[in-house]
């Protein structure tokens, strides 16, 4: 097992690439903590967690208020004793124009897709200080690569993810803690599709046909599993990666190659 005895937070467990990640850690050992403000997607995470023959703790929280923060990573020093591992997933994307974007859009969207990796960072990397060991592996996208039509501000708030990425690891490389980021090109996760929703009712067109659209930016010709970008959190997340930080995995179906 890759990650047998590691303790993990993982920030948007609920659904997605989060909860596909949540699985994939207890299939390898570790113990895991959901941190998340859907109480019925992260039941259903546990209840799939089960089925494997583990367990996750779940903590409600808002990445982006502070004081949540603070219980998340006191729940789980409570618990465990430790952190070695944090995932930082969650994330939010809102669709528009310049025009169509609000002052409240680009706040929802830079407090939770950059102020929750640093407030997460921020309360978690102390135990790892005085473990002298961690990993820490942020949710970029594709998005932080490449411009996309009407998501000026989310290209933006995830390239903020991809840039305290490779801050962070300069700063925490003395203490032995490694700081990573992936990047995810598109995903059948609810957010995508919801996204895909109202960005094909904005231009008038079919989901589907949008979709197919998605599909076509890449050259694999469809969109991404969650348990294909899981795999790649795993290899950031296990001593397979031991060289690694200040990196980011693109895991975008050749998306950026084009």
């Amino acid at each position: 097992m890759k990650l047998l005895n590691k303790v993990a937070i993982i920030t948007g467990g609920s659904s997605g690439i989060g909860r596909a990640t949540a699985i994939l850690f207890v299939k390898e050992g570790a113990n895991v903590v959901i941190a998340d403000t859907d109480l019925k997607g992260a039941e259903e995470t546990q209840n799939l967690i089960k089925k494997e023959r583990g367990e996750a703790l779940f903590v409600k929280t808002d990445v982006s208020k502070a004081f949540e923060v603070k219980n998340l990573v006191s729940k789980t020093i409570e618990k465990y004793g430790k952190i070695d591992i944090l995932v930082n997933n969650a994330g939010v994307v809102k669709v528009g124009s310049l025009d169509d974007y609000t002052e409240d859009d680009f706040d929802l969207l830079f407090k939770t897709n950059v102020k929750g990796i640093f407030l997460c960072c921020k309360y978690a990397v102390p135990y790892m200080i005085k473990q002298t060991s961690g990993v820490i592996i942020n949710l970029a996208s594709i998005a932080a690569h490449v411009g996309q039509v009407n998501h000026s501000l989310y290209c933006a708030s995830k390239a903020g993810a991809l840039a305290i990425t490779r801050a962070l690891a300069l700063d925490l490389a003395p203490y032995t803690i490694r700081v990573n980021s992936i990047s995810p090109g598109a995903t059948d996760t609810p957010m995508l599709r919801s996204d895909v929703a109202k960005q094909a009712k904005q231009r008038d067109m079919d989901p589907e046909a949008l979709k197919a659209e998605f599909e076509s930016q890449g050259v694999m010709g469809r969109w991404a599993k969650p348990e294909e970008v899981a795999t790649g959190i795993l290899f950031l997340a296990s001593d397979e990666s031991s060289y690694m930080t200040g990196a980011d995995i693109l895991i975008d179906g050749g998306w950026a190659a084009r």
